[in-house]
């Protein structure tokens, strides 16, 4: 019985990493390790913004690659990076990443999941802050430490690809985004059948 209850937290574990494979090349923006833009990624900006691909002293999160997306506030500008995979209608995707801020003037990043056909027309998105001076205060020309953050939404029916966005619009300084994925939710009933099965096989033949 011991080795029962020993063997089915291993069994749990091992089916969540099967189903938390990430979705997303290059998620931790590592490749190239020099020169815009990261691999498998495209960058944007507008007006007064820039997206970049850095690995800078004093900012990196683990002294390696890092993107950053922001603006210099009046008139305005922001710019982002986005990467489109296939998707399944009806899956819960999870996206998460780290992210942070220089010391400016509050600026907020944003973390995106659309969710598009087979001819690239959105369907539906949900979308969060990162680096939200909410959470973080309203104090000026203070760095916002790295820190993770999470979204998750279901595919509406008729979807064929999900789009992963990291962006700053109208920001007043620059948004860092590090080791992002995009996961499939495993579905509770087919982890519980499978701990079920695999309970009931186990006791039958420990009572052998």
């Amino acid at each position: 019985m011991k080795r029962l209850v020993l063997i089915l937290p291993a069994l749990g574990l091992a089916l969540s990493a099967a189903n938390a494979q990430n979705l997303l090349s290059n998620g931790n923006f590592n490749d190239p390790a020099l020169g815009d833009p990261p691999t498998s990624w495209t960058q944007w900006s507008w007006g007064n913004g820039w997206a970049n691909h850095e690995n800078n002293v004093g900012v990196s999160y683990d002294s390696t690659y890092y993107i950053v997306a922001g603006a210099g506030g009046d008139p305005g500008g922001g710019g982002g990076f986005y990467q489109t995979v296939q998707g399944t209608a009806g899956a819960e995707y999870q996206l998460d990443v780290l992210s942070g801020a220089d010391a400016w003037w509050l600026p907020t990043g944003t973390m995106t999941i659309f969710f598009l056909d087979s001819g690239d027309a959105e369907l539906g998105s949900a979308t969060r802050n990162t680096v939200d001076p909410a959470d973080y205060g309203g104090a000026y020309d203070v760095a916002h430490p790295w820190a993770p953050y999470s979204l998750t939404a279901t595919a509406p029916a008729g979807t064929t690809q999900v789009k992963v966005e990291f962006a700053a619009n109208w920001a007043t300084g620059s948004i860092w985004f590090e080791n992002a994925s995009l996961t499939v939710v495993p579905e509770p009933s087919i982890a519980g059948l499978f701990l079920l099965g695999s309970a009931l096989f186990l006791g039958y033949r420990t009572r052998r």
